[in-house]
């Protein structure tokens, strides 16, 4: 069995930067969320100790924002993933992803800071073609 959580508060770290933009000040705010996959493996049996695992997967996803209105927001995919394992069956009331990922908040956020250095020229990419697109 496969179950896909979003951990919204697990990973709820920011990072805000201002671009200077043909001599305009625009903010763009990284929130970095998690999505937990998690999957129950092993067996249950009666009369026998119980060998089920609950293994669990968070890919990092970050959303990018900008402070002056919906445009040019979007989700930036990332290869950062955290996995493990605990004992027992995989249920929704176990909150795995916000126990397991607070251990890697610095990591996370460390990730978040690389990747909004990374999308800073496509941003400024995106909004010379936004700015293009409305001077014609």
């Amino acid at each position: 069995m496969s179950l896909t959580l979003i951990a919204l508060a697990a990973a709820a770290a920011t990072h805000s930067i201002a671009i200077e933009h043909h001599g305009q000040q625009l903010g763009a705010t990284y929130t970095a969320r998690a999505e937990m996959r998690t999957r129950t493996v092993g067996a249950r049996t009666p009369n026998r100790m119980d060998a089920q695992r609950c293994q669990w997967t968070a890919t990092i996803v970050v959303d990018r924002k900008l402070d002056h209105g919906p445009a040019l927001a979007r989700t930036i995919a990332t290869d950062k993933r955290f996995s493990g394992s605990e004992a027992g069956a995989c249920t929704p009331g176990r909150e795995l992803g916000a126990r397991n990922l607070t251990q890697h908040h610095d990591k996370i956020a460390a990730h978040l800071v690389a990747v909004a250095q990374a999308d800073r020229a496509p941003l400024l990419a995106e909004l010379d073609a936004v700015r293009n697109l409305a001077s014609n």
